[in-house]
């Protein structure tokens, strides 16, 4: 075990036995060489993303036995929001183990939540593949209980309450279309399209990262909507 693990695997409480995978998650984009290389978080991240909303959606139906679908929806967009995955990564030490070019660290990388965001996610796909499902489980319940405990009262987001109108008046969920559109490699620009056909509506909104430009197309959309009623 590398000495400088040592301490993170005791705040994580997880040890990893493939520490490759662990370099892996803690290692920016910036650092890859060129642009199709896979030394970096990104895949992880992917991985990541899709373990913790699966674990999050099963927290919530074994815990709100009696909660409707929509009001479920909205405790999950806040609990796999950046901004708790940032409070998260945080708690863990997350910025001080990144692995960032020079570049990146000068415009305050570390420090910066999408970062900290990809990540963190990068780690629960690293748990799940070093582990098992239980692992990665056990990791998310014990640091996500703080943020479970203060979410018990219901706060509406623009992704959920637009969800929850398109639900009740057309019967569908509305589908994002998300794609990095510009910026650098240590800063991208995700272009988020939105296109409500019953309206014969189109609406576009970037962000700083996946979730922040849906968050903002979903704004736009609600402000829209809320108009026509």
């Amino acid at each position: 075990m590398k000495k400088n693990y040592h301490n993170f695997y005791q705040t994580i409480h997880y040890t990893f036995k493939k520490e490759a995978l662990l370099e892996t998650a803690l290692t920016h984009p910036s650092l890859s060489s060129r642009p199709n290389e896979h030394n970096n978080y990104e895949r992880l991240e992917f991985l990541g993303d899709k373990v913790l909303s699966l674990i999050i959606g099963k927290y919530l139906m074994e815990n709100f036995p009696n909660e409707s679908e929509g009001n479920l929806s909205k405790r999950h967009a806040v609990l796999v929001s950046g901004a708790t995955l940032a409070i998260i990564a945080t708690k863990i030490d997350l910025p001080s183990m990144l692995k960032l070019s020079n570049g990146e660290k000068k415009i305050g990388g570390i420090s910066n939540k999408n970062n900290l965001e990809n990540a963190l996610e990068a780690l629960i796909g690293a748990i799940y593949l070093d582990s098992d499902f239980e692992h990665a489980q056990k990791f998310i319940l014990n640091f996500w209980q703080d943020s479970f405990n203060q979410h018990l009262i219901l706060t509406r987001d623009p992704i959920s309450e637009l969800q929850e109108i398109i639900q009740g008046k057309f019967k569908k969920l509305p589908q994002y279309f998300t794609e990095k559109c510009g910026g650098l490699d240590h800063q991208p620009i995700f272009l988020s399209t939105l296109e409500i056909e019953e309206i014969d509506r189109k609406f576009q909104a970037e962000g700083n990262s996946k979730k922040e430009a849906q968050k903002n197309v979903a704004k736009i959309a609600l402000e829209f909507i809320k108009q026509l009623a």
